[in-house]
């Protein structure tokens, strides 16, 4: 019994060790899936709002944030975050039933892997590659501005990943030859 009691006690300290191991994204893989990830996150949240929503993409930092997103160190007043501080709810409409629950895949503001740069990155027909800070706007009905980001690794592997504005959905692409123009 003591044995068991034991094992337990590490396996419940050591858990969030293991999750945030697997959840922090490595590689070229992981960082498409972060930039897929802050895009879902962010047309959900504007859907859920039925307000327009900004994803805020720094180039430099190699970092994404969601406008209304709660932070990892503070919370927004409006919004009731949970202990995790991954999820928020709405507040009550007036009628006294509660609104929509969005559970974000990600904490943000997300970074990239340190291997990873941002190669390019276009809003709009814009190049936004060298400016401090890109705003890619979600709106109510699912869509979205058009965007175009080339990541590239270590390794000189590159993925381009773009919105497919009507649905406000990304796209991802692995062959140069086939990127989207930013």
């Amino acid at each position: 019994m003591v044995a068991i009691a034991i094992v337990a006690i590490l396996l419940t300290i050591g858990i969030p060790f293991i999750r945030m191991a697997i959840d922090t994204p490595q590689g070229i893989n992981g960082a498409v899936r972060l930039v897929e990830d802050a895009c879902r996150d962010a047309r959900a949240k504007a859907i859920l709002d039925h307000a327009s929503v900004d994803l805020v993409i720094r180039p430099g930092d190699r970092s994404f944030s969601i406008s209304g997103a709660p932070a990892a160190s503070s919370s927004d007043r409006s919004l009731s975050p949970d202990v995790s501080g991954n999820e928020w709810r709405l507040p009550e409409h007036s009628s006294g039933k509660s609104a929509s629950k969005v559970e974000f895949k990600r904490k943000y503001p997300a970074s990239l892997p340190q291997s990873i740069v941002v190669e390019g990155l276009g809003v709009n027909g814009e190049d936004w590659t060298e400016d401090d800070e890109a705003r890619v706007r979600f709106y109510a009905d699912g869509t979205s501005d058009a965007m175009s980001i080339v990541l590239k690794s270590d390794e000189n592997d590159r993925r381009n990943i773009w919105l497919e504005v009507v649905t406000g959905l990304p796209e991802v692409e692995s062959d140069p030859q086939r990127f989207r123009a930013r």
